[in-house]
């Protein structure tokens, strides 16, 4: 093995926790195949649940499916661990979210299920494997809770699934898997009684006792810091609160003060038009819409979601985002760590990079990911050329690698902020270079100043501004327009217009623009709105 290889490895696994590591290694004895002989009865509920969030309709026919803007068939038993299919979709087929669309027939979802109990035999192929199992087994339990009689064998499937999911949560991932492995005990524990069921229920919430105060900061912003996987750890935490209550459990005061905090944090993560700014891991379709979260908090009655008005410039001090809100646009910008050491999957070189919602569309945008593929376009959308940041010589922010490897990291030194300015500096991941971006903020206009310290004080810097798609852009000396905002800047050395494709959907790539703006040492730019 080279030696620069040997040295990804160690700057990636040093960051991780005791607890991933012997994981790790238990998980290659621990045997996850576990058929029940019977269902447990199921336990009565006190009080009906409220209406869960809808979702996209993705069963197309009783053999095809669409999932990340992908349809393909499902002919065959080995069609549901087909290795030339991307792992992603594969996952997708397993969850059946689509048992909770109300536009697909309810023959197609029996069909559905009846398919994939007679197609999946216990402990055969990604069906089994924890998240998949996390995810059905709630959506399979919902499906059931909305009034549906069980598909036969359906019940002891469900016992089988949650029996083989307790042995092989996921502590070598933690983050997001593990609390999904967390809400799917609750969920099966809730829904079933008996000893076993008891276990379950038991286990779930010992975890969620430990991973809401870890994985939910102060201002509310899931930590992995991705705006879309934030509505999801939303959604599920709205979800667990939502069947706590149908079986008569307690819930505590904090969990309660954590999803407010959690809507309230998407509420101010989210454009005028609707939209999230994909930020680190992020796409739409994906994640449920802020909208529908809102809507969700209100059916459960969780008061203060809705904040009161506040002052233009909104500080999320403990994710590192911000928003500023002038009188015809809404800036939101990343003066952010890149996320939890022991997890940082679903980072991007994106420290200082921001979005630009003006004049009722967006303008500049986060370029989004396309894939989750070990590929060099995975590797593309995670880079700092795909973030509207500055970049020195071609060096990345932080040591990226494989499709969620994370090796020598960049590290915010500086951020401060005021009334109507952010100032913040990031050192990269093997001290090249020191970049320093204040952001000031005017009714009309925007001042970013962009200075970079490195060894060779003449090195240049690459300043990139990603223009949404459909939007004209000219350059007219140190000007360029976008579509109607003006942006001009001082101290450039070139300017130019280069292509890149936007993705903000997976599997869909659309053409645009990219300003590159070239500069040494020092640059100022002003956006008038």
């Amino acid at each position: 093995m080279k030696l620069s290889k040997i040295g990804l490895y160690f700057n990636t696994a040093r960051f991780l926790r005791p607890i991933q590591v012997f994981n790790r290694v238990q998980r290659r004895f621990v045997q996850t195949a576990q058929e029940s002989n019977s269902a447990p009865a199921e336990r009565k509920r006190s009080k009906d649940h409220v209406k869960f969030i809808d979702k996209p309709s993705s069963i197309l026919k009783d053999n095809q499916f669409r999932f990340l803007n992908d349809k393909r068939a499902v002919p065959s038993q080995a069609s549901w661990n087909d290795k030339s299919i991307p792992k992603l979709w594969l996952y997708n087929l397993h969850y059946h979210d689509g048992l909770n669309c109300a536009a697909t027939s309810d023959e197609l979802k029996r069909g559905v299920i009846e398919r994939w109990i007679a197609e999946n035999p216990v402990g055969l192929g990604n069906g089994w494997e924890p998240y998949p199992l996390s995810l059905r087994i709630v959506n399979w339990i919902k499906w059931l809770l909305n009034g549906n009689e069980p598909v036969e064998g359906m019940l002891q499937s469900l016992a089988s699934q949650a029996h083989s999911l307790a042995p092989q949560l996921e502590y070598h991932l933690l983050g997001n898997h593990l609390f999904a492995n967390a809400k799917a005990l609750v969920f099966a524990g809730c829904f079933f009684e008996g000893g076993m069921a008891a276990k379950w229920l038991q286990r779930g919430l010992k975890i969620l006792r430990e991973e809401i105060p870890e994985q939910f900061l102060e201002d509310g912003a899931h930590f992995e810091l991705s705006t879309t996987y934030h509505a999801t750890l939303t959604e599920d935490s709205l979800d667990i609160v939502n069947i706590l209550r149908g079986y008569g459990q307690n819930i505590p005061a904090s969990w309660m003060d954590t999803v407010r905090k959690a809507v309230v944090w998407q509420i101010a993560m989210t454009r005028p038009d609707g939209q999230p700014p994909l930020f680190n891991d992020a796409a739409y379709g994906i994640s449920p819409s802020l909208a529908e979260i809102k809507a969700y908090a209100r059916r459960l009655k969780i008061a203060g979601v809705e904040p009161e008005v506040c002052e233009p410039l909104t500080d999320l001090a403990s994710s590192g985002y911000f928003r500023y809100d002038g009188e015809n646009y809404s800036f939101f910008g990343d003066a952010g760590q890149i996320g939890p050491d022991y997890i940082p999957g679903h980072a991007h070189c994106d420290m200082l990079n921001f979005e630009l919602f003006a004049c009722g569309q967006p303008v500049i945008v986060d370029t989004g990911i396309s894939s989750y593929e070990v590929c060099d376009r995975r590797r593309r959308e995670r880079s700092t050329a795909a973030h509207n940041t500055v970049q020195v010589c071609d060096v990345e922010q932080s040591e990226i690698w494989s499709a969620f490897r994370v090796a020598r990291r960049a590290k915010i030194i500086q951020r401060d902020v005021d009334q109507n300015a952010v100032a913040a500096a990031y050192k990269n991941y093997n001290s090249t270079y020191v970049h320093r971006r204040q952001f000031d903020f005017g009714l009309q206009q925007i001042l970013l100043t962009d200075s970079v310290q490195c060894k060779n004080q003449n090195s240049p810097a690459a300043a990139r501004f990603h223009a949404h798609p459909g939007l004209d852009l000219s350059v007219e000396g140190t000007r360029v327009m976008v579509g109607p905002i003006s942006f001009e800047f001082k101290g450039a050395i070139k300017i130019q217009l280069v292509p890149y494709e936007y993705a903000s959907e997976f599997n869909r790539l659309i053409s645009s623009t990219c300003m590159e703006v070239i500069f040494v040492q020092h640059m100022e730019t002003r956006i008038l709105v």
